[in-house]
């Protein structure tokens, strides 16, 4: 199983698992089968007229990808289907920008060499990236994997309800959630490793906030960070 570890704006890092080349070859094929639906509801709807037909089936073609990646958090409908999204190694959520580079070296890495040339690259970069990947320093990873939290199972920490760190709004959900994930890996292999993560995270969190643990061990204070942020931002 191979990963990579993407650091917040914030500084807590989560490790994601990397998409295989299975899974992404798949969403490509189901992306197609969508597309050669549409083609056929459009030639329906064309009713033999060929410039209409090309008027809307080129930009259909052509944009898919990079309009589903853009308007739906990094996932075409095949993507969504095998469960992996686009995400940025630096740890931002990806712009137009970022969609657009992969979309654009889409035609060398998928169109012109039969795919061969983005499997290539992927197999062998080591961070699963083809070369719009590279350029536009993006991964595609699963958007579920053994580690993965929501934040329903945030809602159900029990904390007292007093709130005294109103600064936890300057983080995001994201942040949170990885946060959460810390958690639960160490709960759940109490190493050294994973306690230093925890520590360091508290240590980062308590600079951030300019606050300090006040007698609470670094796990209540964590729980408690995260309550506090459901409550001031639900």
């Amino acid at each position: 199983m191979s990963t990579i570890e993407i650091s917040t704006a914030h500084n807590i890092v989560v490790r994601f698992e990397i998409a295989t080349v299975l899974q992404r070859i798949l969403a490509w094929f189901i992306d197609l089968l969508v597309l050669l639906v549409i083609t056929f509801f459009i030639a329906f709807a064309a009713r033999g007229s060929e410039l209409i037909l090309w008027l809307v089936l080129f930009p259909v073609w052509t944009l898919y990808h990079f309009l589903w990646e853009v308007f739906y958090k990094g996932q075409s409908p095949g993507k969504k289907l095998l469960k992996i999204r686009v995400v940025t190694l630096n740890g931002r959520t990806p712009l137009v920008i970022d969609y657009f580079t992969r979309w654009l070296f889409r035609l060398i890495d998928v169109s012109l060499t039969f795919g061969t040339l983005g499997i290539f690259f992927i197999l062998s970069s080591g961070k699963g990236q083809r070369i719009g990947d590279m350029l536009a320093q993006t991964s595609v990873v699963k958007s579920e994997n053994e580690n993965g939290i929501s934040l329903e199972s945030i809602k159900k920490l029990q904390n007292n309800a007093k709130i005294e760190f109103p600064q936890i709004i300057a983080y995001t959900d994201e942040d949170m959630l990885l946060l959460k994930q810390s958690i639960i890996r160490y709960k759940r292999y109490p190493n050294e490793s994973n306690k230093e993560i925890l520590i360091r995270l508290s240590d980062s969190i308590q600079e951030k906030l300019d606050v300090k643990l006040n007698g609470k061990s670094t796990l209540e204070f964590l729980d408690k960070v995260l309550y506090e942020y459901i409550v001031l931002t639900r």
